[in-house]
């Protein structure tokens, strides 16, 4: 069958230089995809809603979640270092069509785009909202959600249009920020313990066994907290020192968010009490992480918490548009999507018409919410956030099959040769540095753990299907759970359609002379 990558479009000519190759060290790479994840927004917005909503704090699911996510990256990081750098900035879309086939890849690259948008669309609802009272008593007038929401749609969308480096910078200065504060918060919390509150109370292992819908309801949650991890690779080619530097970052983000969501949860039950967090959560879980910095810290550190909250929430989108970017820039390349979003600027290097689409879409989302007069918070944020954060579940589930077929299917590397000939098997298990070779070895050591992490991913995703009108926050028979699925299915048979056409197309296109073209 023809392969619909043949050969990239005008409009890409000299993307490889373009995109801004080897530019970002391994520090920034993980700032970008902490931005991603938005700790602060897990941490003083998902962690107490679901206490509230659950009854109980569970900062040890945490450490399951990220135990699942290590065990997903082995075969990840793996798998991604057996294709060409330049194409793993789209890395579920390479890594399906590698492992399935082309049109499935093409349909989760669509599923992708849908996904990061909705998650991007849903923190500026949260932004103005959080930012809108406290600059309102600031400037002395009453500024409505969308004043603050647009300008935030904006920036972000101008700062997609600048060089990735400029880009990066500004969010490590707002990471830094947004990680100082909730250590210092926290430390404040496990200082100022409760009554009779031991700090091993929080960390009691009896959280795991509350009963199997409370805990799948808190794992569902939990997951909520990772997303964004799987964006280093999406850099691969932004790397200075390539795939070493994408399997550093990874880790190095994996291991500070699990730090910051078990000492931040646990620090809220030590100063609040076991009992007491499920108290305060639950008469006001959006102010609760506020109220113990203000408590302890002063008022002063409270509004600082507010700003780095939105800054948080400022810093996701960034990152979330940047991976909605990417993804267009590579699937208009290799004639997934429409051409035109493969265009990239000469003087930046940028994403223009992926990232100008992006931002008209973040304004008319925006305008749309504010004339339909609905919440920007529940609709918004809440709603496309969870519906963001299940299509990107549902990816990994599917991205972990692709990559256990991957690694098992490929016996032999492309590199699998050396200057003098055929390599020997010792010498493939040595063939794994950063120019993307990988040794036999650890090939089978990642194929290894790409099975089990396919098995509970998938386990995963069934529990959040399960529970979608849960973690919704609707009623069993709201049609909101399957309209999310239904549009995600849409978008995937869209993708996979859109890629049948297309080789149809190269078919009549590449027939030999004299043949029946039609």
């Amino acid at each position: 069958m023809p392969d619909l990558r043949r050969r990239a479009p005008e409009t890409t000519r000299g993307l490889d230089a373009a995109l801004a190759a080897g530019q970002l060290s391994t520090s920034f790479i993980t700032g970008r995809t902490v931005a991603a994840a938005t700790p602060t927004t897990v941490v003083a917005g998902v962690v107490p809603v679901a206490i509230a909503v659950t009854s109980g704090n569970f900062p040890l699911l945490f450490i399951v979640i990220a135990a699942v996510y290590l065990l997903f990256c082995v075969g990840y990081l793996a798998a991604s270092r057996m294709v060409p750098a330049d194409t793993a900035s789209g890395a579920f879309y390479n890594l399906v069509s590698r492992g399935l086939s082309q049109t499935m890849g093409v349909g989760a690259g669509w599923v992708a785009v849908a996904a990061y948008t909705a998650l991007t669309l849903g923190l500026y609802g949260l932004i103005g909202a959080i930012l809108g009272p406290p600059l309102s008593s600031l400037l002395g007038i009453t500024l409505p959600w969308q004043a603050v929401a647009i300008p935030a749609a904006l920036l972000v969308g101008w700062l997609g249009l600048l060089k990735i480096e400029v880009g990066t910078r500004f969010l490590m200065v707002l990471v830094t920020c947004e990680v100082l504060m909730i250590t210092v918060v926290t430390a404040a919390n496990w200082l100022h313990p409760a009554a009779d509150t031991s700090p091993l109370d929080a960390l009691n292992p009896h959280q795991l066994t509350t009963g199997a819908p409370v805990v799948a309801a808190q794992l569902a949650l939990a997951v909520l907290g990772y997303i964004g991890t799987e964006l280093t690779v999406v850099h691969t080619r932004d790397a200075r020192d390539s795939h070493r530097g994408v399997a550093r970052a990874t880790v190095a983000t994996i291991a500070v968010l699990t730090v910051l969501y078990v000492a931040a949860p646990a620090g809220l039950s030590v100063t609040l009490g076991v009992d007491g967090v499920v108290h305060a959560a639950q008469a006001d879980p959006g102010g609760l992480f506020v109220s113990t910095a203000r408590t302890h810290l002063g008022e002063l550190a409270a509004t600082i918490v507010q700003i780095l909250f939105a800054g948080s929430l400022l810093a996701g989108a960034i990152a979330f548009h940047g991976a909605t970017a990417f993804y267009c820039v590579h699937l208009g390349r290799d004639h997934a999507a429409p051409r035109a979003l493969a265009r990239v600027g000469r003087k930046h290097g940028s994403a223009t018409v992926a990232s100008l689409s992006q931002t008209v879409l973040a304004v008319a989302a925006i305008i749309t919410v504010s004339v339909l007069g609905a919440d920007p918070v529940q609709t918004l944020f809440y709603y496309g956030g969870t519906a963001g954060a299940v299509g990107i579940l549902a990816l990994l589930a599917l991205t972990a099959l692709a990559i256990a077929v991957i690694l098992l299917r490929q016996r032999t590397t492309p590199s699998s040769t050396t200057a003098h000939g055929a390599a020997t098997p010792a010498e493939l298990d040595h063939l794994d540095d950063s120019t993307g070779r990988l040794g036999a070895a650890h090939r089978r050591w990642a194929a290894a753990a790409a099975i089990p992490a396919t098995i509970v991913l998938a386990v995963l995703l069934t529990i959040v299907m399960l529970h979608l009108d849960t973690l919704l926050g609707v009623t069993p028979d709201s049609p909101l759970p399957f309209a999310v699925q239904l549009t995600y299915l849409a978008v995937f048979i869209a993708g996979v359609t859109w890629a049948l056409c297309r080789r149809s197309a190269a078919v009549r296109h590449t027939a030999p002379a004299g043949t029946d073209r039609r």
